[in-house]
């Protein structure tokens, strides 16, 4: 393959660091997809051939190259299969660890498999073959045309008749494509393209959540009626978000959904063309679930071609829809991805079928959360000259859409939502250093200078490594941005409650409320949090940047750690009521 047919246009770069990209630029990211897959299938021949199953493996090298020869473009297709890097990272993996253990680990199976994306480029071909291939539970799956079922254990002779395909088990079991014991890979009709329903190929497990067995009929149907009418809203709603999923998706996988009922879906940078999902209860959430994972496999196609980013995996960045610090490289998939997410909800508030209000609330909310993220980005250090560009030309992207208007209540309850989800990860993460706690409270005590502080803490991170939820008052809080106040308890919010005080604009009542929990123990940081609304509820929106307020008052949204850090030791030297003290004086100190 020509590099010419990997490199990029500047303008083909621009359009998909924009969050979208043509068809043009889809093409040239699939090039270097199938580039990568011939690579991985090189690197495990090669890693196969000292082993015993080296010369097991020529049969199927030798087939695919017949079948090149027959016809080279038919054959990149089936090798653009997208679980095809799946299998060749599962048998690099086996053939090292064998290697590193010296032991008898058997990748035989794993290595055979190849022999069946060699029947898939042979029938692509039009040749005529006779094959051996690995079965899995008595099945002969073939790469995007079906498998064969019935075959019992041990591999099976696959082989092109003059009626067609034609699988023997070594149970002498024989099925034909299209006969009985076989069973097609289902693929449904967009209009003009066709989507995969992958629940049958062996890789499929990719996505860090169980892939679904083979559908039963009933729930295909279901599955592929929710992909045709998720795809006409795809097409009228986000035309260039169609056009570059029509250009480069190839199969859903189906996903099992979690204990809880939540909505899951997963990319994976082993199976770029591929999404996998649960399947949810309407066509808007599929699509989505598309758009967003969708995404994610787009930039790493990208980052497949060029870097965009140094650095390793020190997690030290603010990812908002997360409780732990972020690596770069994470970061970066998760504003991008986010970024689909954020055009779907701003487009979604103007559809005839949806909830004009929750859409605009999720459209303020994802815009906001974005906005944070991508500054961290920009200024964290590790972004590539390539990866500057592609960070600043999104942004443009996301600073367009800040010219769009929300209900003013909406935008006001996004802000104050936000607010406290920040609070929250600076005090899981966030490490104020001895020096800063110590003048700061001398300047709160005595007067003094306060001396340097930094604009954040050191981050260490304190918070597991998972997506972060929105419990206790961020959970009454994202309700609030919803408009659904009256879901906050059996029988609405109790009115008693600070956070209720809160859904109330009760500034003052939340307040005092949220301070006596501080005396009470300044570990508490739900209190924390929830005084950062109350003072950016009670300042309004056109005060949020006011420099005429007190210190403290201007450190709560953005050091909170050093905050709490200082009441806790006024604590340990018998002031009960140190957090009073500390937020009444720091009104008033400059």
């Amino acid at each position: 393959m020509s590099n010419e047919r990997l490199l990029l246009s500047a303008e083909q770069f621009a359009g998909i660091a924009a969050g979208y990209g043509d068809a043009g630029a889809m093409a040239v990211l699939a090039a270097g997809q199938l580039a990568k897959r011939k690579a991985l299938i090189a690197m495990v021949l090669r890693a196969a051939r000292p082993t015993r199953h080296g010369a097991a493996l020529e049969p199927a090298v030798a087939l695919i190259g017949r079948a090149e020869d027959a016809d080279e473009a038919a054959v990149a297709g089936v090798l653009a299969h997208p679980h095809l890097d799946a299998w060749a990272t599962v048998c690099l993996h086996r053939l090292a660890d064998a290697e590193r253990a010296k032991t008898l680990a058997d990748p035989g199976n794993d290595l055979g498999f190849l022999a069946a994306y060699a029947v898939a480029a042979a029938v692509a071909a039009g040749l005529t073959f006779d094959i051996e291939v690995p079965t899995v539970d008595g099945a002969a799956t073939i790469p995007g045309l079906g498998r064969a079922t019935g075959l019992g254990p041990g591999p099976a002779r696959v082989a092109a008749t003059a009626s067609g395909l034609r699988c023997t088990g070594a149970n002498g079991v024989v099925v034909d494509r299209g006969g009985p014991g076989w069973q097609a890979l289902r693929s449904v009709d967009l209009g003009g393209w066709r989507l995969a329903i992958e629940d049958q190929d062996p890789y499929r497990d990719c996505y860090g959540w169980r892939p679904l067995p083979t559908l039963a009929d009933p729930r295909a149907g279901h599955l592929e009626k929710l992909l045709v009418d998720a795809w006409q809203l795809i097409e009228q709603e986000h035309p260039r978000h169609a056009e570059a999923l029509r250009h480069s998706l190839r199969c859903l996988v189906p996903l099992a959904t979690p204990d809880g009922g939540a909505l899951v879906s997963a990319a994976s940078r082993h199976a770029c063309g591929s999404v996998g999902a649960a399947v949810p209860d309407t066509a808007a959430d599929l699509a989505l679930l598309l758009i967003h994972e969708y995404m994610h496999a787009k930039l790493g196609a990208l980052l497949d071609l060029c870097e965009l980013h140094t650095g390793g995996r020190e997690a030290r960045l603010h990812a908002p829809w997360r409780l732990d610090p972020r690596p770069t490289g994470a970061l970066l998939q998760g504003i991008y991805a986010h970024a689909g997410v954020t055009d779907y909800w701003r487009t979604r508030r103007h559809a005839p079928d949806g909830d004009p209000r929750r859409a605009a609330a999720q459209f303020a909310y994802w815009r906001a959360m974005n906005r944070i993220a991508i500054e961290n980005l920009i200024s964290g250090g590790e972004l590539t000259d390539a990866g500057m560009y592609f960070a600043t030309t999104l942004r443009a992207t996301l600073d367009d859409w800040e010219a769009e208007e929300i209900a003013p209540d909406i935008a006001s309850r996004a802000y104050l939502f936000v607010t406290a989800q920040t609070v929250r990860w600076l005090l899981l993460n966030a490490r104020a250093d001895p020096r800063e706690s110590q003048g700061l409270l001398s300047h709160l005590r005595f007067g003094t200078p306060p001396g340097s502080m930094a604009g954040r803490g050191s981050i260490a991170g304190g918070a597991a490594a998972t997506p972060a939820d929105a419990p206790g008052l961020l959970g009454e809080l994202h309700r609030w941005l919803d408009g659904r106040t009256g879901q906050v308890g059996p029988s609405g919010p109790d009115p008693s409650t600070p956070g209720a005080m809160l859904l109330d604009g009760d500034a003052a009542g939340a307040e005092a409320a949220f301070l006596a929990r501080l005396d009470a123990d300044a570990a508490d940081d739900e209190a924390w949090i929830g005084m950062s609304v109350a003072w950016a509820l009670a300042a309004g929106a056109q005060d949020r940047s006011d420099p005429s307020g007190g210190l403290v008052h201007r450190l709560l949204p953005t050091r909170p750690e050093l905050l709490k850090d200082v009441v806790l030791e006024l604590q340990r030297n018998g002031h009960p009521n140190a957090a009073t003290e500390l937020l009444k004086a720091g009104r008033t100190n400059q």
